[in-house]
């Protein structure tokens, strides 16, 4: 049988102790991986005082990046009403046969655990282990754990783990004090509360015009999943060997080019329902197609935050990063530069038609009207062959550059 730990709570936010537990959890009884899952609406919290599900399960995947053993789990953030410890391990239990469960806990957690709702029940389905917290000391948690065991009649089991003094409380009450959170979780859950403006606090917003290159990249690493952050690279880079190629080679023009391409998809993050908020509270209009299609919603967005957030004052790169997915007539050369490097970077791997990928990576650095007006073929044949609606945007420049290929006779 597959040894699965469960390490459960609120994760508001994922801190240092959360990581160190689980980790001395699976090498002490050897698991075979661990799961980070995040509760929806515990029944003993204020839901006020927590994060959004989206907000810590982003928070959570950045803290676990790249550890091996440990995954991400929404089993409980995809039920809904009240979630019990002793149901969620009957479900996961159901759905996996073969697993032998090990609940992770801290020993504190140990002196409320007969008061835990069945807790008879969440012995029958897993194994408890529990680790010294606060100011239970091993010793006294091996205590507890056989005195639970016997009682209950389950397998309550301790392991060992270096005390760290830190909780969830303790880091709101640091945000809220403008502290630092040095030592207390790691470097990209700090840099995302910050962003976010989470637990009682302004997002954090750069100076006009005053970023640099590494705070882009920082920022966007500790918001964007791995999978679109590298397509975001390739897209800068891309935009930049673009630029070169036709006569967008300046200095200045370059680093428009690059800086457009970075923030293009710096609103991507959001969850389709969090970008019409947004719009709605900023005043941002939507289109009837856009009501259909929110993931059309991220080019106005990125445009919004790369202002605000990133202190972007340039109306150029705004604009690129604001048509980057519809298009529009007679583009200018950022914007179409940023158009196509979004389409054709070297992480994109589609199979499109009626032009392959190849065949538009090589036009769009010799003609970039042709380039953008073959991404736009592609584009409106994709739309039709999946029955979706076409924004009106990319409809209309489309038109204007089938008008200027005809004109150039090709």
């Amino acid at each position: 049988m597959k040894k699965v730990g469960i390490l459960g709570g609120t994760f508001n936010p994922i801190h240092h102790a959360h990581l160190a537990m689980a980790q001395a959890a699976m090498e002490q009884y050897q698991l075979d991986k661990v799961l980070f899952m995040p509760s929806k609406n515990p029944p003993h919290k204020e839901k006020s005082e927590i994060a959004s599900d989206e907000h810590r399960t982003r928070m959570i995947q950045f803290a676990i990046e790249g550890i091996p053993g440990f995954s991400f789990s929404d089993f409980e953030l995809r039920r809904n009403g009240i979630t019990y410890t002793s149901d969620t391990l009957s479900l996961l239990k159901e759905k996996h046969p073969d697993w032998h469960i090990y609940f992770i806990i801290g020993g504190d957690s140990l002196l409320t655990f007969e008061q835990w709702h069945k807790p008879e029940k969440i012995l029958q389905y897993c194994t408890v282990l529990a680790a010294p917290r606060k100011k239970i000391k091993y010793s006294e948690t091996k205590k507890l754990c056989k005195k639970i065991s016997r009682k209950l009649s389950g397998n309550v089991l301790p392991f060992q783990m270096r005390q760290q003094r830190i909780s969830s409380m303790q880091i709101r009450k640091k945000i809220k004090m403008g502290e630092e959170l040095t030592g207390l979780c790691p470097e990209r859950v700090s840099c995302y509360i910050k962003l976010h403006g989470l637990y009682g606090i302004q997002p954090f917003s750069f100076p006009p015009d005053c970023i640099k290159k590494q705070d882009i990249n920082k920022c966007l690493s500790s918001t964007l999943k791995p999978g679109r952050y590298f397509h975001t690279l390739g897209v800068a880079d891309t935009a930049v060997l673009l630029a070169s190629c036709h006569g967008y080679s300046s200095e200045a023009e370059l680093r428009r080019a690059e800086t457009a391409g970075l923030l293009h998809d710096c609103a991507k993050y959001f969850t389709e329902q969090e970008q019409i908020s947004i719009c709605e509270k900023e005043g941002i209009d939507i289109s009837p197609v856009e009501k259909k299609n929110p993931a059309l919603l991220h080019g106005k967005l990125g445009a919004f935050f790369a202002k605000n957030r990133y202190g972007i004052q340039d109306s150029e790169i705004l604009s690129a990063i604001r048509y980057h997915t519809t298009g529009r007539p007679d583009m200018s050369v950022l914007e179409k530069i940023i158009y196509v490097a979004d389409y054709m970077e070297p992480n994109r791997h589609i199979d499109c038609t009626p032009y392959s990928l190849h065949e538009v990576r090589k036009t769009c650095f010799q003609d970039l009207d042709r380039g953008v007006f073959m991404i736009m073929e592609n584009t409106l044949h994709y739309l039709s062959q999946q029955n979706n609606v076409i924004d009106e945007m990319t409809a209309e420049a489309y038109e204007y550059y089938a008008k200027q290929q005809t004109e150039k006779g090709e």
